[in-house]
């Protein structure tokens, strides 16, 4: 599980990503020049898209706390998003799910979601700057009399990237800049809860569908999996194994659901 920031653990983490960042320039650089060759410009669908090659399994799950995991089965990883949270929320764990996949070397047991590790924190940080390599130069556009939290609103508008995932890029940013202003403005913002988020997009004439669940049941990459092996080789009698294999790991996805944080 990916640890809890709050505004007390905040110059924390942004010291940790300094000690991670150029690793993690690394590998968002790979990213850009060896998994991206069909040039997908969206970067949460492109993370979607990559996701599905290793058998992504995406459906509602009534957990808050778990947005998503790798499911790992006979050697295989298998990633799961939880689609009861808000797109945005999806997104980011798209790409932190990557991460572990991708270069992640020291985590895999049986499911990512457990402790807090540095690995944990290099997927955050992997997953937000895949999305949020170019805040800055636009936040710096907006209006200087909107407030804090509208101009965040609109960055994770046009970052497709959920609220405290800005705040953490800002308050980074900031002190990079010594921008004292802006520290303080995050910190006094950070900790507060976020209720009616949609109406508040709506006032601002954003898209609020990005702040709402998909509710997607989408296990369609295990299943062309399967087919594909059934048209290959149709004589031989394990792809009715291969179908009991994917209902278990759905069955054992929700297990895992119910069970955490019981």
């Amino acid at each position: 599980m990916s640890e809890r920031i709050t505004a007390k653990n905040l110059d924390q983490v942004i010291r940790m990503n300094k000690e991670i960042r150029v690793d993690i320039e690394r590998c968002v650089m790979l990213v850009h020049t060896a998994f991206n060759r069909m040039q997908v410009s969206s970067p949460p669908q492109l993370a979607i898209q990559l996701l599905r090659t290793y058998g992504l399994v995406q459906m509602p799950i009534d957990n808050p706390y778990l947005s998503g995991a790798i499911y790992v089965k006979e050697g295989k990883k298998i990633p799961f998003i939880n689609t009861a949270l808000p797109r945005v929320n999806q997104y980011f764990t798209a790409w932190h799910e990557l991460y572990h996949i991708i270069f992640d070397t020291v985590s895999f047991d049986h499911l990512i979601e457990v402790e807090t590790t540095l690995e944990e924190r290099k997927a955050e940080y992997f997953a937000s700057k895949m999305l949020l390599g170019n805040l800055m130069p636009y936040y710096m556009e907006l209006p200087k009399n909107m407030e804090l939290r509208s101009k965040v609103y609109n960055c994770m508008s046009v970052f497709q990237t959920p609220y405290k995932s800005v705040l953490i890029a800002l308050y980074e940013a900031a002190v990079q800049t010594d921008n004292r202003e802006l520290m303080d403005a995050v910190k006094e913002r950070f900790d507060d809860k976020m209720t009616g988020i949609a109406e508040q997009f709506d006032e601002l004439g954003l898209d609020n569908t990005l702040v709402q669940p998909s509710y997607v049941v989408d296990v369609s990459a295990l299943q062309a999996k399967i087919r594909g092996c059934e048209q290959e080789r149709p004589e031989l009698t394990y792809h009715r194994e291969n179908e009991l294999f994917l209902s278990n790991i759905i069955r054992e996805i929700k297990l895992i659901a119910e069970g955490l944080y019981a």
